[in-house]
């Protein structure tokens, strides 16, 4: 009876610590949202510096569950069609596919305009696939080898790596770094699971 009540009680203070993390980042789900989009798109995380300021203020075991709730939000959120419409909206965007204008057709300009088409539409699709699911693997995959090679011993000297080796990095992987090691190894078992019902 008495682990019953232990195992409640861990249950309990999960279920208060996932339905405060929106609350204790000051962000709204409709934020995140959002946030999601550009983060998938852009592939780096996309929230303000007081957000990630607020996230680091968070004692250790917060950060680890407020990264899986947030990855399960995200997670959750692309399977929506919501996400899916802003998703295609976020990407046409960004390869500068624009409505018709109404007006004169310049034949010269319509047959430039199809020959760069065609040339730019694998690369497009290479870097922002129509397909969402297609964007969201590439994310993942990207972090689970990133993320696979951080050295969290890392020595800093001020803000800077000592080792010049690390200091040539990429923001991905200095960002992970920075996280900390319990956050870093939660994402990846979320990615983990996550990749795995994507394939």
């Amino acid at each position: 009876m008495k682990s019953l009540s232990i195992f409640v009680l861990a249950i309990t203070l999960l279920a208060a610590t996932v339905t405060n993390i929106f609350e204790d980042l000051s962000v709204t789900e409709d934020d995140a949202k959002e946030n999601v989009i550009a983060s998938f798109g852009g592939g780096f995380i996309s929230t303000s510096y007081e957000v990630i300021k607020k996230a680091k203020s968070l004692p250790d075991e917060l950060q680890v569950a407020g990264t899986r709730q947030l990855i399960r939000f995200a997670k959750e959120y692309s399977k929506t069609s919501d996400f899916q419409k802003k998703y295609t909206k976020w990407r046409n965007e960004r390869l500068g596919y624009k409505k018709k204008k109404l007006g004169i057709p310049n034949p010269m300009k319509m047959i430039d305009n199809a020959i760069d088409k065609q040339l730019n539409k694998a690369d497009d699709e290479k870097r922002f696939p129509a397909d969402a699911k297609e964007l969201i693997k590439q994310r993942l995959k990207e972090f689970l080898t990133i993320s696979a090679t951080v050295d969290f011993d890392a020595k800093l000297n001020g803000s800077m790596f000592a080792n010049p080796a690390y200091e040539a990095k990429d923001g991905q992987w200095k960002m992970c770094f920075r996280a900390g090691k319990s956050v870093v190894e939660a994402a990846r078992e979320e990615a983990q699971a996550w990749l795995k019902e994507l394939e």
